[in-house]
């Protein structure tokens, strides 16, 4: 069967801004203000908010209708994000960034207990206000996504190539963290000291997704473990799980 091919380059902006986003918590949520009176346009309003994303890669955000960020999706939904990566370079410009553009929707029922719950698991202090009346999950539909890798690193992609598709992998995600935790435990150890340098002691694994896994430490620090490339179903995922042993056993010998 013939595939129509990607082009290489947004496709590789989109998924390191995948990458991006999986690791943030945090970011700056640009929405439309209502014109003041005696005015006649609207202007841009930033703000900090803190971030998880869906399995796919869309952001997930957790607003109180007090919030004026709130205010401004409820008269317009039109928004972007800025998400940055951490970077020790001494020009903060130097460092990788996305800006996910898209309209932010509150969601309700199912699809809000779930995004809440993705959203708890990166951001478990949040539990202790998740549930009031003035509460709710907000989730951003990528339209578009802008990526800078750092200087003259600037690369536009489409919303198809950012989001990543896994509804396999959802289902069989929580099977793949028991693995991990009981079957796997001596080779994620063994990962995780040759990604990090450190040892895997106290840490255990939060969660997966299609671009690879997140653990947690004791004091509530958490590390993400990456893929070269997304999987899309367990056996993708177990396979990639794989290659990092694989890989981490070389440097291990080496």
């Amino acid at each position: 069967m013939n595939r129509t091919k990607r082009p290489e380059a947004p496709y590789k902006a989109a998924h390191a801004a995948r990458l991006i986003a999986r690791a943030t918590l945090k970011g700056a949520l640009a929405t439309n203000r209502k014109a003041a009176k005696g005015t006649k346009q609207n202007h841009p309003y930033v703000s900090k908010v803190g971030v998880a994303v869906d399995f796919d890669g869309a952001p997930l955000f957790l607003f109180s209708t007090l919030a004026a960020h709130t205010q401004d999706l409820l008269a317009d939904e039109r928004a972007s994000v800025l998400l940055e990566a951490p970077t020790s370079a001494v020009n903060p410009l130097e460092g990788a960034r996305c800006s996910l553009i898209g309209r932010v929707q509150q969601l309700s029922g199912d699809k809000a207990d779930l995004a809440r719950a993705l959203y708890l698991i990166r951001h478990p202090g949040a539990a202790m206000y998740a549930g009031f009346g003035d509460f709710s999950m907000w989730r951003m539909q990528v339209e578009k996504v802008h990526y800078v890798g750092g200087f003259g690193r600037a690369k536009w992609a489409k919303a198809k190539d950012y989001l990543l598709s896994c509804p396999n992998l959802t289902k069989t995600s929580g099977r793949i963290v028991e693995d991990l935790t009981h079957k796997w435990a001596e080779d994620l150890s063994l990962v995780f000291k040759a990604k990090t340098g450190r040892s895997a002691r106290g840490w255990k694994v939060l969660a997966i997704d299609g671009d690879g896994l997140i653990l947690s430490g004791s004091k509530g620090a958490q590390q993400r473990l990456d893929f070269a490339s997304p999987a899309r179903d367990g056996r993708g995922w177990r396979t990639r799980f794989r290659t990092l042993v694989k890989c981490a056993k070389t440097t291990t010998k080496s």
